[in-house]
């Protein structure tokens, strides 16, 4: 199959994923909206051109060139990735802002969906949590919201996504949820 077209087809099946579960978890907008950027003229080209098929592509353009115009649109255009809701704007500081609730919801459905697309049936409920815990100290995330992270994570970890979906529809049920949206 032709790079172009094994490109489309996974985040094809990524974008699905991502939908499926942000639906399941009441975040239906944010299902329909997820990664409309990667069909875009300016990331689909340039992704398509460093496919690999077991990660993602921008990781190889990043270490080939040291840097990803496709990443660098598409972070600027999606905001349930952590870059995005970081302000150093005048400031030469990278101040964390608090990630709001359907773009923290979209992003841990997010991190299913890139999991279950790349590492197919070896996929495990742990491996979002897994994943978080390896990269979390490259991150710069607002400490209320990596409370929350971790805390969902942990929850898929220990049970599931059904369990995942039902605490964030129902996020009242939660005091660690329900102060994340009262703002405490």
């Amino acid at each position: 199959m032709n790079k172009y077209l094994a490109h489309f087809t996974t985040i094809a099946k990524h974008k699905i994923l991502v939908g499926y579960y942000c639906c399941r978890c009441g975040q239906i907008k944010r299902g329909l909206m997820h990664d409309n950027s990667k069909f875009g003229l300016t990331e689909f080209f340039t992704s398509a051109r460093y496919f690999q098929g077991s990660s993602s592509p921008i990781d190889k353009e990043k270490a080939e060139k040291g840097y990803s115009i496709a990443w660098q649109h598409h972070k600027g255009h999606n905001p349930h990735h952590w870059e995005w809701w970081i302000d150093n704007l005048g400031t030469r500081k990278n101040t964390p802002l608090k990630v709001e609730w359907p773009y923290l919801i979209e992003m841990i459905c997010d991190w299913i969906g890139a999991g279950k697309v790349y590492s197919k049936e070896t996929w495990t409920q742990a491996e979002p949590y897994n994943y978080y815990m390896k990269v979390k100290d490259s991150r710069i995330i607002n400490p209320k919201t990596e409370k929350v992270i971790i805390y969902l994570l942990e929850m898929i970890r220990d049970h599931g996504i059904s369990t995942f979906c039902y605490a964030v529809k129902h996020p009242e049920k939660s005091k660690v949820l329900s102060n994340y949206l009262k703002g405490e």
